[in-house]
């Protein structure tokens, strides 16, 4: 009954473009983090009931699969699908700044400062629509966000005062908390999930934003644990599936053209050994240990390079660029430990290979394991460990099951239009023609239906 509904609830709304020039419906963008196209494209195949994405296909556009950004990470691919360009241009290369002594003790790119960039936000801003947005990464303090609730790691009850304080307008997520109880994380799971879709559907409902923006991370934490496609994550999938049933319900009563747009950051891959990388790094005496006096973990004291990880991949960086010396040294290493494949090492990118891919400019090379293999991050012991059973991301996106997910439907939007693989940087753009804005500094075409674009064309 729940797929009759929603066949009922679409097969009304393939109108072409030029009908819905004079009035813009409204577009609402969910991120699933972590969400590979196949939970959707081959949910048979896996046993997993999505009927509602399964309607997208049907009756909307979709990718077979989405080449996301180096490394596919949540903050930076979070970024492009908002900016349509690569980290190199938007600024937010990873999740956690680089901080090679932690004395920022992990911090993340929470800030809307960082994008060097206009966003879809601003330009819809611009454009005079009225925005908003509940949890997706880098907003906190974003200008142009009318009722925003950016991700912050607000973590107890007592934290929902800074929630609170951080949101906007003053005053607006406490007015919400009457209906959807306490914004904290009560933990990266299913309930904060349904918390989330709680205060969005009450946010759609009472403000009718023109374009609003959603990430829901409770697939992206089962994966961790359990690796893609386990009953877990497929559990989470199927969760999740009803509750885009209820944002597009509550955008429907809004406007019964509104174009909904589902999303991913990444794929995700199954690992089973980590390897600790810094810890040839301080045997060769690259990285400089600070012994702790009360005999607990050691600390980094100095270091001539050091390894910024990003699960998957990890950028190496010299902290003198020029010293040729330590870049041959680096470089030999790095080749020593590619040629034994314990380490599961994949490829080594050059600095010049970085930079064509959009990635960090301030790295010497990044490390791309073999999916399967993560880094870890001890500074002594054995280089590797056992991580049975989880899985990882930030590979570098030419791995397929790194692919990302893009499903639309609406107003406009023609029927079981599949657009093959498509390059994450045209996400953007086409949501800015959806909702009528200018997003000046995207760097490739909107999707198009008419011809299956191929990623591969960099």
């Amino acid at each position: 009954m729940l797929r009759l509904a929603f066949l009922v609830c679409f097969a009304g709304l393939r109108i072409c473009a030029a009908q819905i020039s004079e009035h813009r419906p409204p577009v609402l963008m969910i991120s699933v983090d972590g969400m590979r196209p196949d939970y959707v494209t081959k949910a048979d195949a896996h046993g997993i009931k999505v009927p509602v994405l399964s309607s997208f296909m049907q009756h909307g556009m979709y990718a077979d699969g989405v080449v996301g950004v180096v490394p596919t990470v949540t903050f930076p691919g979070h970024a492009t699908l908002v900016t349509g360009v690569w980290p190199e241009q938007h600024g937010i290369y990873n999740n956690i700044l680089f901080d090679p002594l932690n004395r920022t003790n992990g911090e993340w790119y929470w800030y809307e400062s960082e994008f060097k960039v206009p966003t879809l936000w601003s330009a819809a801003k611009k454009a005079g629509i009225k925005t908003a947005s509940v949890f997706w990464p880098t907003t906190v303090n974003a200008g142009d966000i009318d009722y925003l609730i950016p991700a912050y790691p607000a973590r107890a009850p007592e934290d929902s005062n800074l929630m609170e304080a951080l949101s906007r307008p003053v005053g607006y997520l406490r007015k919400l908390e009457e209906q959807t109880g306490q914004f904290y994380i009560l933990s990266s799971d299913l309930d904060f999930d349904h918390l989330l879709t709680k205060t969005a559907v009450a946010m759609i409902r009472d403000v009718k934003p023109g374009f609003m923006t959603l990430h829901l991370v409770s697939l992206d934490y089962f994966e961790h644990l359990t690796g893609p496609f386990s009953p877990a994550s497929d559990h989470a999938v199927e969760e999740i599936d009803a509750m885009v049933r209820e944002l597009v319900q509550a955008e429907r009563a809004n406007d019964p053209n509104a174009i909904i747009v589902v999303v991913s950051d990444h794929g995700f891959a199954a690992t089973h050994t980590g390897v600790n990388l810094m810890i040839p790094f301080v045997r060769a005496g690259l990285i400089t240990l600070r012994q702790s006096p009360s005999g607990g973990r050691p600390s980094i004291e100095s270091w001539k390079a050091t390894i910024w990880n990003a699960d998957g991949s990890a950028y190496v960086i010299l902290h003198d660029p020029a010293d040729r010396q330590t870049f041959d040294q680096v470089r030999d290493l790095l080749d020593s430990l590619r040629s034994d494949r314990r380490y599961g090492i994949a490829r080594i990118l050059t600095h010049d290979e970085i930079i064509a891919r959009g990635g960090y400019p301030g790295a010497s090379f990044l490390v791309d394991w073999t999916p399967g293999f993560s880094a870890g991050s001890r500074l002594q012991g054995d280089i590797l460990s056992s991580i049975s059973g989880t899985g990882t991301h930030g590979y570098l996106p030419d791995h397929p099951e790194l692919q990302s997910s893009f499903f639309a439907i609406g107003a406009g939007i023609p029927a079981a239009c599949d657009v093959g693989i498509i390059d994450m940087r045209q996400i953007a753009p086409t949501v800015a023609g959806w909702i009528g804005a200018n997003l000046a500094d995207a760097t490739q075409p909107p999707i198009l239906c008419s011809a299956r674009t191929e990623a591969g064309n960099r």
